[in-house]
């Protein structure tokens, strides 16, 4: 198989339907591919209508998870069950756009990584506050873990399932979206060719956010200090 996508979800019952057709949609010419949509059990019912409406489509599955929940984790138990040889990874809010799919199935041929920027040449975000915040977060986060990388919490990637492989998992899919500079930084350690491209992230659809934008801050800058010692091993 050539492409899995994994897509995690904690009460997203609003926004999960009408990412996956728009997905199915915009990829409707790569047959070779596989939707995973990974729940956290969500108290919203997301897993039994996501198994309801897809059931006669072979082209998603859906997993429940009820034990060690949250992002990152969700994320690692889709790679878990992954087959493609390719996985994309993205939110189910609807913030990150279907229509970069066939963009990231190109250049996956060239790149080991490729990653959605919002700070990269052409790139944005409808949440303007999020952004710049967001933007100052990131310059402090290429300081602290020495990277070019320009977009370190998108989150909006695609990546060769071999490359996983070869990436320490349990030092870097835990906690919430921190993960990601995680794999980045591990990425960049073992020389993998990593590439940025330009993205708009858009407004949540539905529902709202289910965390504190400044309190994940806060806490990624502790994550990025832990992870800054632990790469200065690598350093020496």
């Amino acid at each position: 198989m050539n492409l899995s996508i994994i897509l995690p979800t904690y009460n997203e019952k609003g926004n999960i339907i009408v990412l996956v057709n728009k997905i199915l949609e915009v990829t409707k010419n790569i047959d070779d591919k596989e939707i995973l949509i990974v729940d956290d059990n969500s108290p919203d019912e997301t897993y039994s209508i996501c198994k309801k409406t897809f059931e006669n489509n072979n082209k998603v599955k859906t997993i429940l998870r009820e034990n060690n929940r949250g992002l990152a984790n969700s994320i690692k138990e889709g790679i878990k069950f992954a087959q493609g040889e390719n996985i994309i990874v993205m939110d189910t809010d609807l913030t990150h756009d279907p229509q970069l799919i066939p963009q990231l199935v190109y250049l996956i041929k060239v790149y080991d990584i490729i990653s959605c920027s919002r700070y990269c040449a052409g790139g944005l975000m409808e949440n303007k506050i999020h952004f710049y915040f967001s933007f100052l977060f990131n310059l402090i986060l290429r300081i602290m873990l020495k990277t070019q990388i320009q977009d370190n919490l998108g989150g909006y990637f695609c990546i060769k399932k071999s490359v996983l492989k070869n990436l320490p998992e349990e030092k870097i899919f835990f906690g919430y979206g921190e993960y990601f500079f995680r794999l980045l930084c591990y990425a960049q350690k073992k020389n993998y060719k990593i590439v940025e491209i330009p993205a708009y992230y858009n407004m949540r659809y539905k529902g709202k956010s289910k965390s504190n934008f400044l309190l994940l801050l806060f806490k990624y800058f502790f994550e990025a200090i832990k992870l800054r010692f632990i790469l200065s091993k690598y350093d020496k």
